[in-house]
């Protein structure tokens, strides 16, 4: 497939940590960082689930990453996303900058305001009203702190985070919030968009964009996508069928539906990108927040029924297949480049 010239971005994919027992969705986590890297990945990234009651198993990504920067050398460590309110930011300045160093300067930190965990805010003894305060203040003290600003006496961070102050990203659902990563010099990272991407990321990528002003630096956007290869259309959705169905009663909830739909319809709604590679470089290529915007291409391939084997196996269609039709290149790994032609 010949495709014009896309915007450079790095590629990577996101985990939720899916499984019933915990000890093997670790393992497999590990795997699945080793098997990235190989490929050519330039980061794999970990959702927190706190309190979960099965969605994702990882309350403490940071903790999880640390092993994978012992199995691996070059890929990146990220957190899509740490929800902030929760945190101390001394704690987690520490502890990100001791994972920094550890891994050679490898940790994106992805930070939210916990608009999807709404539910534990009364176990953390918080206010979800005030969710977007909380993280405000916090954020400010952690990025003060990774600059290297002083706190009571003159104490500092100790190890110093050496260069994590520009890898922090923020994940907000408003332009508002889109425009306040902007302010701070921060990445902005737009999830999956259950909606339509153009109504409801698109505006927030503009406002972001518009925003920044940082003349030293470039802004930076992080799109995750839903990305599920298969032989067919038909294949992805029969091993995607179980899975969306779960996702229904919320899709209800959100008024997003009155009536049952096809699978087909859930799918758009929740905008998988499933098919053959064609059929998911030709998706990719419709998204109208994706590849003009994104920095940072993050793509999930992992639903609560998948098995590890075809997780792996999506991995590596995408990055032998479909990243590099849309103009992404491996800067390290293993990574076969395909003879479709880009320019």
């Amino acid at each position: 497939m010949t495709l014009s010239r896309q915007k450079p971005f790095k590629l990577g994919f996101l985990s939720h940590a899916f499984g019933e027992d915990p000890r093997q969705a670790y393992r497999d986590l590990l795997e699945q960082f080793e098997v990235a890297e190989a490929l050519g990945f330039d980061g794999g990234w970990i959702a927190q689930h706190h309190l979960s009651s099965g969605f994702g198993q990882l309350p403490s990504p940071l903790v999880l990453l640390a092993a994978v920067a012992e199995h691996t050398r070059q890929i990146e460590l990220g957190t899509g996303v740490i929800v902030l309110p929760f945190e101390d930011p001394i704690r987690l300045a520490e502890d990100a900058s001791v994972l920094d160093s550890l891994s050679g300067q490898r940790v994106q930190l992805g930070l939210g305001s916990g608009g999807a965990n709404l539910d534990n805010f009364t176990a953390f003894g918080l206010d979800p009203a005030q969710r977007q305060a909380h993280f405000e203040a916090r954020q400010q003290q952690l990025q003060q702190l990774l600059e290297g600003a002083p706190l009571h006496a003159d104490l500092h961070l100790q190890p110093p985070a050496c260069g994590l102050r520009q890898r922090l990203w923020h994940s907000h659902g408003s332009v508002a919030g889109a425009a306040y990563a902007a302010r701070q010099g921060n990445g902005l990272l737009l999830g999956t968009a259950t909606h339509d991407p153009l109504t409801v990321q698109k505006p927030l990528a503009d406002a972001y964009l518009h925003a920044w002003r940082d003349t030293t630096r470039a802004p930076r956007i992080g799109v995750v996508r839903a990305v599920f290869p298969a032989h067919d259309r038909a294949s992805a959705q029969a091993e995607l069928a179980i899975d969306i169905e779960r996702h229904v009663p919320r899709l209800r909830r959100e008024g997003l539906i009155d009536e049952a739909l096809d699978l087909d319809a859930h799918l758009r709604l929740m905008n998988v990108h499933h098919g053959a590679p064609d059929d998911i470089i030709h998706s990719l290529c419709q998204d109208p927040a994706l590849l003009g915007y994104a920095d940072y291409l993050i793509v999930v391939t992992q639903a609560e029924s998948s098995t590890q084997a075809q997780v792996l196996e999506r991995l590596r269609i995408i990055a032998e297949d479909i990243a590099p039709a849309l103009g992404w290149r491996a800067k390290h790994g293993l990574a076969t480049q395909p003879q479709a032609t880009v320019g």
